[in-house]
């Protein structure tokens, strides 16, 4: 039988899978392998090429290759590699064999390049990510070791903020959330070696993971996918992050790195240290990295709420401002450990394990300011400072065992098994007792009879654009217009308590997958996976008011009762603005310990207070389970020498099952489970066409997926009172649907040889399935009540385009050669009715906005100097505003916004030789605030101020 592939239509793919199988099996062929590197360690994304056949291949993460379905004869390899010289070399193979080659050195192009290379922080990786990128079967971007250290990206999320189409959410000035193309995080896959991490997001439930926890020292490449193929996990409408951790080495590593540096805003030190160490001996590898970050942090912020819950204008009132005086102290730590065994040429097993973990410290005074209420109501309002205390502890671990064999010439096969674990706990961990010694503290004390003097004609307080009469704040800084400020002997105990929670998320994993050279024009790849993944929320919360409040014979505390100090507002509170609320801040303030000394008062004597009212532990805590079976197939085909096919087919089935409980309007709490299962169809299709060595035309149809959070599928039932008489009750959904997206993609690359690229593209995501939050009414035992849950509701469109140029000018003359530029533009339209309802009748209509997340501009510009040994970079990071939040019950005119956001940092670094690089950073040198607004800009929710901070170190490389 001829077992020649004839090349040219998709059908003749299909009827190969269908009755060729004794082709695959047939064939006695050579193979022959090696691994690319250069002076720096192993080359990935080297493209290998057969001159006599045109048969080819690209070389892995770590540098090795493989080349099949060769006959009998002499062949002349060629090896390509942006910023190289070509390497060719003459082989002999012999059928039936395998020829290994060894490792196969490149050398830089030309001699100016060659020693920008040998000294540079920032090109080496560069070269790398962009042969990867070229090389892959799918769109994506790539970000490597070094170049993630280009800048001060100190953890996950900052790192890949410099791609194209990726913006990040920030809490207190850094990375925490990562967004794709303008989708929210959590319809993002974000992956450690492939595997999609649990969920950070443990108290409020959605599958969003805060990339904060994950120091950017651990990370060896970030790899961006923006069109999926059928081996990778299918949940990732806007796209794939996976963070490959560091492997072992192939010869001796031992990098040492420390910094100190200091934070403006709160006006301390701070510290960062690393450590690499790897080695082989013989066929056993391995490498331990290591990474600590010390930064006391503070931020000013002053935040508005408004009532947007009333009618007309009035909605538009402020129902209280509060100015937020933050500081705390953050920890990360960071291991990883890699491990790997050779049983043979052709065969190896691999072991990884990783242990992130992030503490987060702070202490809080916040100055509130609750507003008179309208007309008949009291024309005074209420003075209040909040304490608060807190601790939070996120904590990432888990670990791999896996091996890559090959079966023989054509087969390879590799497995894993995995298991990662989140926690994320303040307080005392699962120990529900509150006893005052550990979680949340909080105390709030009042000051009744705050007189106000910018309320308006109807006993409400504006800004003046919105007031009926033009009375209200003017300006960037909202201006309470108290009339007397606070003072400390007059503000009593009016509340106290404590929060402690957990949430326990944790993966296991086991995954196959097999791949067949069928010829030299065809590769088959197959494979499955199944995640059985375990959840546990436990959440607890404790008020107490002292019964002095209400006539009993107990005295009551007093704000000035309690151990105290001096008011250090490092500079002056909100200095940006001028300090226009020095005036209205107490000269001194609870110490931490005095508000803990107030919590074990509470606790001590607990028959001197009224507990307050609260959700049961049963409501507001859940667990559950939930098990994705996944199998696969797909089919990557060699039309030409220009044009090759992949195409493929997921199968995704998920099954969930959830514990919670359920409140009645009489209040009676009973348990209850719920379970569901769905089946997901994920077709997918790519075209690469490369008419020239460093020219792609990539395009790509693909169907992806977004689980429902495991808030929106809760079991848990709530019964309150919202006003107006309604009872509300507000419920999960288990029965929901994924939301699913079609992607349609095309872009095109084309490559610098002096190392840069110049590339654009176009895509569109069709979705369905959307999750809202719906309103309803229903007869419950007699009475109307109003349910809230979620619904899928709506369908929705996105559409966007980006760009990215990078370009060294190695031609310019003398030292003008060592400038270069990274630019790259993304812009995204999303149009998606959102459900808005009457408040009364609860009528459903609909408006047209975009997605949440969504900005419609994201760019990146870097200017870069690099040249003998030293390297300086200044880079900008801009995010267009987008909506945070729907208020269905209230309307667009209420939604709350993102606001734009243009941050700047810089790094510079100068190797005294190969081993010894002294570098400075610094973060935020624009002092850029975090800005949300409620429907218009000139209307701000919350403005917070982070100031710069730096650090200056040194690397050893040893």
């Amino acid at each position: 039988m001829d077992c020649s592939f004839a090349k040219g239509t998709w059908l003749t793919t299909l009827l190969l899978l269908s009755f060729g199988w004794s082709c695959l099996f047939g064939q006695d062929v050579a193979r022959v392998s090696g691994r690319m590197v250069d002076d720096g360690g192993t080359l990935p994304g080297v493209t290998i090429f057969v001159l006599e056949t045109g048969q080819g291949t690209t070389s892995n993460l770590d540098g090795t290759f493989n080349l099949t379905n060769l006959a009998s004869g002499n062949y002349t390899l060629q090896a390509n590699f942006i910023g190289y010289q070509t390497l060719e070399q003459t082989i002999n193979v012999e059928a039936g064999s395998t020829l290994n080659l060894g490792d196969l050195k490149l050398a830089a192009s030309v001699i100016e390049l060659e020693d920008v290379i040998v000294k540079a922080s920032y090109l080496p990786s560069q070269i790398r990510a962009y042969n990867i990128q070229k090389s892959a079967p799918n769109i994506q971007n790539v970000i490597a070791a070094d170049g993630i250290g280009k800048l001060p990206d100190r953890n996950a999320a900052e790192a890949v903020q410099r791609i194209p189409g990726v913006s990040i959410q920030r809490d207190q000035g850094e990375g925490r959330f990562a967004l794709v193309r303008g989708t929210p995080s959590e319809w993002n896959s974000n992956l450690v070696n492939g595997d999609r991490l649990p969920s950070t997001d443990g108290f409020e439930g959605s599958r969003q993971i805060a990339l904060d926890v994950i120091p950017s020292e651990l990370i060896e490449y970030a790899i961006v996918s923006k069109a999926l193929t059928p081996d990778m996990e299918g949940d990732a409408i806007g796209g794939s992050i996976n963070f490959k951790t560091r492997g072992a080495p192939q010869e001796s590593v031992f990098n040492v790195s420390v910094a100190g540096g200091y934070n403006a805003q709160i006006q301390e030190p701070n510290y960062n240290a690393s450590l690499i160490y790897g080695n082989r001996y013989g066929k056993f590898g391995f490498l331990l990295t290591g990474a600590v970050w010390n930064r006391p942090w503070a931020s000013d912020n002053y935040e508005l709420e408004y009532n947007f819950d009333l009618p007309g204008n009035q909605s538009f009132s402020i129902n209280n401002q509060q100015l937020r005086d933050y500081e705390g102290e953050r920890n990360t730590v960071g291991l990883n450990l890699a491990l790997d065994y050779e049983l043979s040429n052709d065969s190896k097993i691999f072991a990884r394990g990783l242990y992130d973990v992030f503490l987060d410290n702070e202490y809080t005074i916040e100055h509130i300011y609750n507003f008179p209420e309208g007309p008949g109501e009291d024309p005074e309002g209420v003075g209040e400072i909040r304490i608060r205390e807190a601790n939070f502890r996120t904590l990432l671990a888990g670990g791999e065992l896996g091996g890559e064999h090959r079966l023989n010439n054509r087969l390879n096969m590799d497995w894993k098994l995995s298991a990662y674990d989140v926690q994320v706990e303040f307080g005392n961990g699962f120990d529900t007792q509150l006893d005052g010694s550990s979680g949340i503290h909080l105390a709030t004390f009042q000051q009744p009879g705050v007189t106000f003097n910018n309320v308006s004609e109807d006993n409400f307080v504006y800004w003046g654009f919105d007031s009926p009469n033009g009375i209200g704040s003017r300006g960037d800084a909202f201006q309470p217009g108290i009339n007397e400020p606070f003072v400390s002997e007059g503000m009593f105990n009016f509340l106290s308590g404590l929060f402690i929670g957990d949430s326990d998320e944790r993966d296991l994993v086991g995954q196959f997958n097999f791949e067949y050279d069928a010829n030299s024009d065809l590769t088959f790849k197959f494979g499955g996976k199944y995640r059985n993944k375990e959840k546990t929320s436990v959440n607890r919360q404790d008020f107490y008011i002292p019964l002095g409040l209400f006539g009993a014979p107990i005295p009551l505390t007093f704000l000035s009762d309690l151990a105290s100090e001096d008011y250090d507002t490092k500079g002056g509170f909100l200095q940006e603005f001028g300090q226009p609320y020095n005036d209205l801040l107490l000269d001194i303030v609870p110490t931490e310990e005095g508000l803990s000394d107030l919590i074990a008062n509470t606790y001590a004597n607990t028959d001197q207070f009224f507990p307050a009212a609260a959700f049961p532990i049963e409501l507001v805590s859940y667990d559950g389970s939930e098990n994705v079976a996944a199998v696969y197939g797909m089919a990557d085909l060699k039309l030409s020498n220009e044009l090759s096919i992949l195409a493929g087919l997921r199968y995704e089935h998920t099954s969930v099952d959830l514990n919670g409980n359920n409140q009645d309007t009489a209040g009676v709490i009973t348990s209850l489970n719920v379970t569901s299962d769905y089946g997901s169809l994920l077709p997918a299709l790519h075209l690469n066409f490369t008419p020239e060595e460093n020219f792609n035309l990539r395009a790509a149809v693909t169907r992806s997926m977004a689980r429902p959070s495991f808030v929106d599928l809760n079991p848990n039932a709530t019964v309150s009172n919202v006003g107006g008489g309604f009872t509300q009750i507000d419920r999960g959904n288990p029965n929901l649907e994924p939301t699913y997206s079609w992607n349609f993609d095309l872009l095109g690359e084309y490559y610098f040889k002096d190392v840069g690229i110049l590339s654009g593209g176009v895509f569109y995501k069709s979705l369905s399935n959307l999750i809202f939050n719906n309103l309803s009414q229903e007869t419950v035992g007699g009475e109307t009540v109003r349910i809230s849950e979620p619904r899928n509701l709506q369908n929705a469109s996105l559409f966007g385009f980006e760009i990215a140029f990078s370009k060294r000018f190695t031609s310019l003359p003398g030292i003008l050669g060592g400038f270069g530029v990274d630019l790259n533009y993304t812009f995204t339209e999303s149009t998606v009715d959102v459900p808005t309802f009457d408040p009364g009748s609860l009528e459903e209509m609909t408006t047209e906005q975009t997605l949440i997340g969504q900005p419609s501009n994201i760019f990146n510009a870097a200017i870069f100097y690099e040249r003998n040994g030293l390297t300086v970079r200044v880079a900008a990071n801009y995010n267009g505003e987008y909506i945070d939040e729907y208020r269905v019950e209230a309307g667009p005119d209420h939604y709350r916004f993102y606001d734009r956001n243009l941050t700047v940092d810089a790094s510079a670094s100068f190797a005294f030789s190969e081993k010894v690089r002294l570098f400075v950073e610094a973060n935020n040198l624009t002092n850029e605030p975090l800005r949300y607004f409620h429907g218009l800009r000139e209307r701000p929710e919350q403005v917070e101020f982070y100031s710069i901070r730096g650090q200056l170190g040194i690397r050893f490389s040893l």
